[in-house]
C-alpha cells in the first residue's frame, strides 16, 4: 500500500517554549522518532543553538536545518527545519531560572506559530512547556498563554481540553481564584462547555459521546444543603444539552466522576474548575496526559507539566506528555 503523500499530512508547528527549561530536551527525544515523518510535516520554531546543544548532550543523531521562512522547509526524515522569529535572537544561553528574556522568547515562538496558522500554513501547534512567571516578567499582562492567544488571534472563547488516557475533560472555569469560581458557574457557561466537549468527542470518532457533568459542591450539593449551584445552574444546563440530543449525565459528585469515567461509563467529563479536572488527570501516567487549546484557528497542545528548571539539562526529563500532546495535535489537526 502506498504511503500518504507528504502534502496530505498535517503541518505541525512545534514551539520551543522556555529555552532554558526541559522543553528542548523533550523536543529532541520526541522528534527523534523516525515514524513522525509518516504522520505529519513537523517544523520547529525556536533557537537553533539550544537545540543542537541539547541533541549533542543526549547523543542524538537528530539534525536541525535553519530556515528563514516556511517556504524553505524541506520536511526531511531525521532533519528538522528550525524557524526563528524575525528580528528575535536569544543570544547567550541563560541559566535555568525565571528570566524575562526567556519569557519573551517563549511568547515570540508561540505567537509566530499561530500567525502561521492564521495564514493557513500550519494545521496544529504544539508547545514545549513555558514558564508563566517569566512570561509575565517579559511584560505580557495575561493570566496565561491561552489569554495571550485569544488576544493575538481574535478568538473570544478559547478553552482548555484535558486528555487522560481515553477520557477528555473541560473545565467551566480555569485560572481564577477558588473563592470566585461559584460566580462563574452559570447555566450558559456550563451548557456551552457540554456542547463544546460533545463536538470534540464527535471529531474524535465518538458517534454518541457519553458525557458526565461534575457537581461543584460536596455530594452534588445535597439538594441545596451545601450550595445551590447544582440546582440553579448545572442541572438546568444539563437539561438544555439533553434537549439538543447530547447524552449527558449529572450533576455527578466530583469525588467519583473520574473513577466512573475511567471505568468506562463516560467518554468525557465537564468539570467546574481547574483543580477538579487536573488533579484527576495528573494522577495518571504522564505519558497519557496533555493539555489542549480549543476554540483557536487550529488545535494547540502542550504538556501537562511545567519547565522543571531543577532538572533542565540533566537528560532525565520524561518526554511522555509532550509526545502525547503531539499525538493529540496530529489527530485533531
Amino acid at each position: 500500500m502506498q504511503g500518504i503523500p507528504m502534502r496530505a499530512l498535517p503541518t505541525i508547528a512545534i514551539a520551543m517554549g522556555d529555552p532554558a527549561g526541559i522543553g528542548p530536551e523533550l523536543m529532541v527525544k520526541v522528534l527523534a522518532d523516525a515514524r513522525l515523518h509518516t504522520r505529519c510535516r513537523a517544523f520547529i520554531i525556536g533557537d537553533l543553538a539550544v537545540l543542537r546543544e541539547q541533541a549533542a548532550t543526549l547523543g542524538s543523531d537528530l539534525r536541525f536545518r535553519p530556515i528563514k521562512n516556511l517556504d524553505a522547509a524541506s520536511f526531511q526524515p531525521g532533519c528538522l527545519d528550525v524557524l526563528n522569529p524575525p528580528g528575535f535572537a536569544l543570544g547567550a544561553r541563560l541559566p535555568a531560572a525565571v528570566h524575562p528574556q526567556l519569557g519573551a522568547a517563549a511568547a515570540h515562538y508561540l505567537q509566530l506559530a499561530y500567525e502561521l496558522a492564521m495564514q493557513s500554513r500550519a494545521d496544529g501547534v504544539v508547545m514545549a512547556p513555558m514558564n508563566k512567571e517569566s512570561f509575565r516578567a517579559a511584560g505580557y499582562d495575561y493570566a496565561d498563554e491561552l489569554a495571550f492567544l485569544a488576544d493575538i488571534t481574535g478568538c473570544p472563547e478559547p478553552y482548555i481540553l484535558g486528555a487522560v488516557r481515553d477520557i477528555w475533560a473541560v473545565a467551566v472555569t480555569e485560572h481564577v481564584a477558588l473563592r470566585q469560581v461559584a460566580d462563574f458557574i452559570t447555566r450558559p457557561r456550563v451548557r456551552d462547555k457540554i456542547k463544546a466537549l460533545d463536538s470534540v468527542l464527535r471529531r474524535l470518532g465518538k458517534r454518541q459521546p457519553r458525557i458526565a457533568c461534575a457537581a461543584l459542591n460536596p455530594h452534588a450539593g445535597e439538594g441545596g444543603l451545601f450550595g445551590c449551584e447544582e440546582i440553579d445552574a448545572i442541572a438546568p444546563a444539563i437539561a438544555d444539552a439533553a434537549e439538543l440530543g447530547i447524552a449527558v449525565s449529572g450533576p455527578v459528585p466530583a469525588d467519583i466522576v473520574f473513577k466512573r469515567a475511567l471505568g468506562g461509563e463516560f467518554d468525557g467529563v465537564v468539570c467546574m474548575y481547574h483543580d477538579q479536572m487536573n488533579i484527576a488527570r495528573k494522577l495518571q501516567a504522564r505519558g497519557d496526559i496533555a493539555t489542549l487549546w480549543m476554540g483557536l484557528p487550529v488545535i494547540g497542545a502542550t504538556t501537562a507539566h511545567g519547565t522543571a528548571f531543577d532538572i533542565a539539562g540533566r537528560g532525565i526529563a520524561d518526554p511522555g506528555s509532550l509526545r502525547a500532546a503531539l499525538e493529540y495535535a496530529i489527530r485533531l489537526a
